[in-house]
């Protein structure tokens, strides 16, 4: 009698070479938990139902063996060409490779022998019958798969070999979509549980983003440790060679870019934000504008290029481009454990304790000022706290990493003293990070963002006065924008408007003890208009006539210039005294004018001006200002 191969032998065998593969997977794959239940679940059905056929033939084993793996195949099969996004390590297809093909095989091939299994010939048959050559072949390829498997998985750890991919193995071994952008995700998708993405990449450059090409060299996958790197987002993603950071922390940190390459560029049209709940923190002065959701700030969902706290665009003109998200962690601090083992030493949190919040003309919060020396926001401006750490992704090129923080103020604050990795480090921008305080000045723009920085003496304390005087001047002074409410406040005009400007006075409130309060302001300047209307334009703030000019605090330092007018003569009407001359060579007032108390002032302004948010009028209307000044413009931030 001639000896043959049990068919029951051959399913029995493939289908537990099949989930002693996948139950190798499940180890390396420990960081997608999902994914890591499907697998154990897989390898515990092939490796039952394998056992139960070799030890109990029949139909009913035959018939098991033969649905748990053409079921465990075809999920292969939809994983090499569709997408999975709820699945974490599955959002992207994944070309075959050997260890999940051969797992593919003994399934097909478990499938097939127990369908013929179910012949009446196969069941008469002995089961022991030519059993070790099967069982010998199966069991060589099931440990060269299992091989393949851990080897591929742990490649981070090799300097040649740990990015040799080709294009498509590439997308598959960089694969993190939303699932790797949140903490359960710490390695890559690899072997025959390809990875499968939740958006395909937008346009060319995020699509060359994440392949490695078959020409890459070890240079490449090499670089050099400091960090952080140019970014360039056309590029293989590779953070590898940074002193200090685990495999699991650079996993971690790439596929949350490689995830935000993907999904940011659906919020790339500026005018879609309204309708998704994002509002502009009015921050586009700086060349970077911020829009928020708040929804998303107080969501469950952390790290998650889907829904963004905060999107930010650069700014030409009227031209915004998606460059950036910016991540918002709410109300942690921001050494949280969860934040600084993210991306470890790649990744550098920051928070924002130095900013003012007021209200738009739309009611909508957004950025005034800057907190003076001791930590205070002007009235009625707010100071909202740090409680939120944040961290970018640039989605376009940046010279101070992926992670870059802006510069200056933008950068926010860190709770360390120590280099920032999200500023630069690299050959020829060393001096990077303290380039904020060089950063060149924009023009004073009432609707913007107030940036007085770039002017050379002002200290960090100054500068923040100065901007939170005029941000709150800005947002509160308009309630003075009809005259007539302003009369019934007490405010009389000082009759100047055939200069172009004219002043209404609050004669009361000079001598109070009320200073630089645009809900009290002494004096009130409007531009009359054409139509016969007045344009309220600034406020002239008064200090009582007990302060000499050489005696005024130095509030703002160079960027506030104080002056008085002691060339004025009025009427003498003790209710609504007008300007009516102007002094005579001793400094008196001819008969009947009167002269005036001198009283230091000066305006601000919530319009633009040519010399900047404090200047002066022109000609007669500048005033005197303090002994051995000139009259300053301030062309920095003129507008």
């Amino acid at each position: 009698m001639a000896r043959r191969i049990s068919a029951f032998a051959v399913a029995g065998l493939a289908s537990i070479g099949a989930g002693v593969v996948h139950a190798t997977a499940a180890g390396m794959h420990a960081e997608h938990e999902l994914l890591t239940r499907l697998f154990v679940a897989t390898a515990a059905a092939q490796v039952l139902i394998g056992a139960l056929v070799l030890l109990r033939a029949g139909r009913l084993t035959a018939i098991g063996t033969a649905i748990v793996n053409g079921a465990a195949v075809v999920a292969w099969a939809i994983t090499r060409v569709a997408d999975i996004s709820w699945i974490g390590g599955l959002e992207q297809a994944e070309a075959p490779q050997f260890a999940d093909t051969a797992c593919a095989a003994f399934g097909v091939i478990a499938t097939v022998a127990a369908l013929v299994a179910l012949r009446p010939a196969e069941r008469t048959a002995k089961i022991g019958t030519g059993l070790i050559a099967p069982a010998v072949a199966i069991a060589a390829v099931t440990v060269a798969a299992m091989l393949a498997t851990a080897s591929h998985v742990h490649s981070h750890d090799e300097s040649e070999a740990a990015h040799e991919h080709t294009g498509e193995d590439a997308a598959g071994a960089h694969d993190h979509a939303t699932e790797a952008a949140t903490t359960e995700t710490t390695a890559h998708s690899h072997g025959d549980e390809a990875a499968t993405a939740d958006h395909e990449p937008t346009g060319d450059a995020a699509a060359a983003a994440h392949e490695h090409t078959d020409d890459a060299t070890p240079a490449q996958a090499v670089a050099a440790a400091a960090w952080p790197r140019p970014w360039d987002p056309t590029q293989p993603i590779d953070f590898s060679g940074v002193p200090g950071v685990t495999p699991e922390q650079q996993a971690r940190a790439e596929g949350l870019v490689k995830a935000t390459l993907e999904q940011l560029p659906q919020f790339a049209d500026v005018s879609t934000l309204p309708a998704l709940g994002y509002r502009s923190i009015g921050d586009a002065s700086t060349g970077h504008e911020h829009y928020i959701n708040m929804g998303y700030i107080v969501d469950d969902a952390f790290l998650d290029p889907s829904k963004p706290e905060s999107l930010v665009y650069a700014v030409d003109g009227d031209q915004r481009t998606l460059v950036s998200a910016m991540f918002i962690a709410n109300d942690r601090p921001i050494d949280d454990p969860e934040l600084v083992d993210f991306g470890g030493g790649l990744m550098q949190w920051h928070v924002h304790e130095n900013l003012c919040w007021g209200l738009n003309d739309a009611g909508e919060p957004v950025v005034v000022g800057l907190t003076d020396a001791d930590g205070n926001c002007a009235p009625p401006s707010v100071h909202a706290g740090g409680n939120n750490p944040m961290v970018h992704v640039w989605i376009a090129p940046h010279e101070c990493g992926p992670f870059a923080a802006l510069e200056g103020h933008g950068a926010g604050q860190t709770g360390d003293d120590g280099p920032r990795v999200d500023q630069c480090a690299h050959e020829g921008h060393g001096d990077h990070a303290a380039a904020g305080a060089a950063v060149a000045p924009v023009p004073y723009d009432p609707t913007k963002p107030i940036d007085l920085s770039g002017v050379e003496g002002v200290t960090p304390e100054q500068q923040a006065y100065a901007e939170n005087l005029v941000a709150v001047t800005v947002i509160r002074l308009p309630q003075w924008s009809d005259p007539a409410v302003a009369e019934a406040a007490g405010f009389h005009s000082i009759g100047d408007a055939g200069t172009g400007h004219e002043h209404y006075v609050q004669w009361d409130w000079i001598n109070d003890d009320v200073w630089l309060d645009p809900d009290a302001p002494e004096s009130l300047v409007y531009e009359p208009q054409p139509d016969g209307s007045k344009k309220l334009v600034s406020a002239m703030y008064m200090l009582p006539t007990s302060v000499a000019l050489e005696d005024v605090p130095n509030y703002g330092g160079a960027l506030m210039q104080w002056h008085i007018h002691d060339n004025l003569c009025y009427t003498n009407d003790p209710v609504a005294p007008q300007v009516a001359g102007l002094t005579r060579g001793d400094g008196s007032c001819r008969p009947p004018l009167v002269k005036h108390d001198e009283a230091a002032m000066i305006h601000v302004w919530i319009t633009p001006h040519q010399c900047g948010p404090f200047a002066a009028l022109e000609g007669v209307g500048a005033g005197t200002v303090p002994a051995g000044e000139e009259q300053w413009c301030d062309h920095a931030h003129g507008s």
